[in-house]
């Protein structure tokens, strides 16, 4: 019996629908080895994240530290870390690696929950580093995580961060369905508590590390879900980052606060920092100095002095009026100051002295 042949056309055609579903597919599936794409690139990733990494040292006296790690949440210095890393402190550091170029700050405590393990702290700041933070719960069962933070150990030291990758291997429930907890694989030592678990698949950071849940068990590590941070703020999860910190600024108690008399400190740091000419830094200590005496001239011409030596005119004028409404009274100095030198040319400047 003769074998039936297959029509040319045919085998054209079927080739064809070969070729078409295989575009489909190719376009419908992210393409995380593209040399074109750096999002899937994990270097990529841990250098974009790690400057908004830091290192949380508390003084806990009688001779007692605790190490953790926090997260910069907001670029004006909020920082979320664990309660447990920070509560009952005298006085609390936080710092980066010399590579970053950026000098330890002290830190104080803006909101503390000890149910959810979370605290806000606070550094002066400016333009700091930050890192995505999705409080909306869009994580899913298997996405590829990683963690970062500082571990204890001389041999590490505490330039020494440490990445390490997994996948999200649970989420754990309360009776109602909420999220009260995130398991991961990713390797979590002592001193990473209050670290990032980042999330690759969503670019985002959906949970504070807090440790191992069960010590004889390895792959066993948890964080504490992004969504609770809108839980310690009381608002709710479309409020996103922002509007939770600003709902504990609020409930700011400065009892909470560490060290007492921290303007004088602050301005004290300014003033080392203008001297020798590190204006970023600074500029972040003399607006924190502001912030926490409104009324002081000294700190607000720093300010403006700041801003000036960092080419920003328009936001050293408005600090330099501000500056001689407080009363503020050196115009020979305001002229000859350091920060103004390449600013004394300026129409605006030389008016806004000569007016006062």
């Amino acid at each position: 019996m003769p074998k039936k042949r297959i029509s040319p056309n045919f085998m054209h055609q079927f080739v064809l629908v070969l070729i078409i579903l295989g575009l489909i597919i190719g376009t419908a599936l992210p393409v995380r080895g593209d040399e074109n794409d750096s999002s899937w690139s994990l270097s990529d990733v841990i250098r974009t994240i790690e400057p908004s990494v830091v290192w949380v040292i508390a003084d806990m006296g009688m001779g007692q530290w605790s190490q953790g790690s926090g997260i910069i949440v907001r670029e004006d210095g909020y920082i979320l870390t664990n309660a447990h890393v920070v509560i009952g402190a005298n006085d609390i550091v936080v710092g980066w690696p010399d590579r970053f170029n950026r000098s330890e700050q002290l830190a104080e405590i803006i909101a503390l929950d000890i149910d959810a393990d979370l605290a806000l702290i606070r550094i002066p700041g400016v333009h700091l580093p930050t890192v995505p933070f999705d409080i909306t719960g869009s994580a899913s069962l298997g996405d590829a995580v990683i963690t970062l933070g500082y571990p204890v150990g001389e041999e590490l030291g505490l330039g020494g961060l440490t990445v390490t990758q997994g996948i999200l291997s649970c989420i754990r429930r309360d009776a109602d369905g909420e999220v009260v907890l995130l398991q991961t694989d990713a390797a979590v030592t002592l001193g990473c508590s209050g670290g990032p678990l980042y999330d690759l698949d969503t670019g985002s950071v959906i949970g504070v590390v807090q440790g191992k849940g069960m010590l004889l068990l390895e792959g066993f590590n948890f964080a504490i879900p992004s969504q609770r941070v809108s839980e310690f703020a009381g608002t709710e999860v479309e409020d996103g980052i922002d509007g939770a910190i600003d709902a504990l600024s609020r409930s700011y108690d400065a009892g909470l606060s560490m060290p007492c008399e921290r303007a004088l400190d602050i301005f004290d740091a300014a003033i080392r920092a203008r001297d020798q000419d590190e204006w970023g830094e600074a500029l972040s200590n003399f607006l924190a100095a502001s912030r926490l005496d409104e009324e002081d001239p000294s700190a607000a011409f720093g300010v403006a002095e700041s801003y000036a030596a960092l080419v920003r005119p328009d936001q050293a004028l408005q600090w330099l009026e501000r500056a001689f409404e407080l009363g503020f009274t050196d115009f020979e100095g305001a002229l000859d100051a350091d920060g103004f030198e390449e600013f004394r040319d300026d129409d605006r400047f030389v008016e806004l002295v000569q007016s006062f």
